[in-house]
C-alpha cells in the first residue's frame, strides 16, 4: 500500500499557483484602517441561543491513519484528529478510504457517523463498494456537529512527539484537504463559505517563520502586518481569506450523499473489540473518535474539552478571527446559523456540562474587541 509515499511526494508542486504567498506590509498610515468597514460582533447575554461542550479526540503523536490484519479482517484506522476531523477529513478519509479498497473486498464496514466516518463512506460508494455505517449516534448528534468550524488546521497533535516522517505526510494530506473542500464552497445546501480571516498577537507568531499548516500558497490573499492598523490594534496580524464550514448544514448534507451513493447505516454501539470483529464485512474502518482508546485499546487517547456559545446570526459578520486577551485565547467565526464564540482547550477533562464562568467570558471578552471597532 504506497499512499504514504505518494502523498509525501506531492509536497509543493501539487498546489503550484494556487495563491500567492503573504508578504510584510507596512501599517496603514495615509487611509483610515480597512476594518473601520466592519460591523460589530454584537456579543451580549441576551443573544445567546445555545452553549454546547464537545471532547476534541486528542492523540500527541497525531491522528492514526493506517491498517492491520485482525484474524480475517482487514481494519482501517482514521481517528485521533483533535479538533481538526471536519478540517482533514477530505484528506485523511480519502487515504483511509484507498487502504479500505485496497483491502479487495466489495462489502466495507464504517464505525462511526461523524466528518470522518461519513467521508470515507461516501468516498467508498462512490467507488462502487457496498458499505453499511455502524454508529451509535447519527448527525446532528455527533462530535463532529459541535465543531467550529474554520478551515486552518492547528493544535492536533504535539511537535515534540510526532516523528518528523508523520509530519510531512500530515503536510500533503492538509493540501490534500483543502483542495477536497474547494468544489464545495458557496454549493447550495453545504454551508461552506469564505470570511475574511485574521490571527491576531501581541507578538511575531512562530507560523511567520514556519509557514502555515501545509504551506502558505494555500492561503489566499494571505498578508502579515505589523503595527497598529491591524484589527483591534493588535502588533501582528495574519490576514487570509479561509473557508468556513458550518456542520448543522454540512454534515446532513455529506450524509445524504453518501445514502444516495448506496451507503446504508446501522445504529449500534459495541462494547468491545469481539463484537467488531463479529461484523459480517471482511474490511472494516475505524473512525469512532474519542472510542477508539477504549476500543481499540489506544492509551495514548485522550479528550480535550472545547465549549462554543452561539449568538443570534448577523448577516453583516463576514470576517473572522483568533485573538489572544489577557482572559485567554478568544476566536469568532461567523455562519449562517449564528455567530459561534470559542477559545477553551482543557485537557484530559471528560465533563461535558457547559461552565457558566466560560459563557461570560466569551461573551464579554468579544464585546470588549467589538468595542475597539469604534476606537
Amino acid at each position: 500500500m504506497r499512499r504514504r509515499d505518494f502523498l509525501t511526494g506531492m509536497g509543493a508542486a501539487s498546489l503550484a499557483g494556487c495563491a500567492t504567498t503573504g508578504s510584510v506590509a507596512a501599517p496603514e498610515t495615509s487611509q483610515a484602517p480597512y476594518w473601520t468597514q466592519f460591523a460589530p460582533v454584537r456579543s451580549s447575554m441576551n443573544r445567546v441561543t445555545r452553549t454546547l461542550v464537545g471532547l476534541r479526540p486528542y492523540r500527541p503523536q497525531g491522528y492514526r491513519l493506517g491498517w492491520e490484519y485482525m484474524g480475517d479482517k482487514t481494519v482501517v484506522h482514521s481517528y485521533g484528529h483533535g479538533g481538526c476531523g471536519v478540517t482533514m477529513s477530505w484528506g485523511t478519509a480519502v487515504v483511509a478510504a484507498d487502504y479500505a479498497s485496497e483491502a479487495g473486498h466489495e462489502d466495507v464496514a464504517i464505525l462511526g457517523c461523524g466528518v470522518q466516518g461519513l467521508t470515507t463512506a461516501l468516498t467508498l460508494a462512490r467507488r462502487g463498494h457496498k458499505v453499511t455505517m455502524y454508529a451509535a449516534e447519527l448527525p446532528p448528534h455527533t462530535t463532529s456537529n459541535i465543531a467550529g468550524v474554520l478551515w486552518m488546521p492547528t493544535t492536533y497533535f504535539d511537535r515534540e512527539v510526532a516523528t518528523p516522517e508523520w509530519q510531512a505526510w500530515d503536510r500533503a494530506l492538509v493540501r490534500m484537504a483543502w483542495l477536497g473542500f474547494i468544489p464545495y464552497v458557496n454549493r447550495p445546501g453545504y454551508g461552506v463559505y469564505w470570511a475574511d480571516h485574521h490571527n491576531l498577537g501581541p507578538r511575531e507568531p512562530r507560523a511567520w517563520t514556519q509557514g502555515l499548516p501545509g504551506g502558505d500558497d494555500i492561503y489566499p490573499e494571505l498578508t502579515r502586518t505589523i503595527g497598529p492598523g491591524n484589527l483591534f490594534a493588535y502588533d501582528y496580524q495574519q490576514r487570509f481569506k479561509a473557508m468556513i464550514i458550518d456542520p448543522d448544514y454540512y454534515l446532513d448534507a455529506i450524509l445524504q450523499d453518501a445514502q444516495t451513493a448506496g451507503a446504508r447505516i446501522v445504529q449500534r454501539e459495541f462494547s468491545d473489540l469481539s463484537e467488531v470483529l463479529a461484523l459480517p464485512e471482511r474490511t472494516i474502518v475505524n473512525c469512532t473518535g474519542l472510542g477508539a482508546g477504549a476500543l481499540f485499546g489506544d492509551e495514548s487517547m485522550y479528550p480535550v474539552r472545547g465549549q462554543l456559545t452561539h449568538l443570534l446570526p448577523q448577516e453583516d459578520i463576514n470576517y473572522s478571527y483568533v485573538a489572544p486577551t489577557e482572559n485567554g485565547v478568544l476566536y469568532m467565526f461567523p455562519r449562517n446559523t449564528g455567530i459561534v464564540l470559542g477559545g477553551t482547550t482543557d485537557y484530559h477533562e471528560w465533563d461535558r456540562t457547559p461552565n457558566p464562568a466560560e459563557i461570560t467570558r466569551m461573551v464579554e471578552g468579544h464585546a470588549e474587541l467589538a468595542g475597539r471597532l469604534s476606537v
